[in-house]
């Protein structure tokens, strides 16, 4: 037997919910964008510290592409 199919009500709201996700994780890929690859950051991390590559490289990309809260 077939499965129900959902209404058209059922797919608006679940359209309108995946939606409102996306957009709410645009800061994200904001940020992944923006940070540098992982090789320079693991370099970076090599050469100057862990707290050097947090606040010279990921801080500011966080700062500038914020959560929401």
């Amino acid at each position: 037997s077939e499965s129900p199919q959902p209404s058209e009500v059922e797919i608006d709201e679940a359209s309108k919910a995946a939606e409102v996700e996306f957009d709410a994780q645009e800061y994200a890929r904001n940020r992944e964008a923006e940070y540098p690859s992982t090789g320079d950051q693991l370099d970076y991390i090599f050469h100057n510290g862990v707290a050097k590559w947090k606040t010279d490289m990921i801080e500011p990309v966080k700062a500038k592409y914020p959560k929401p809260s």
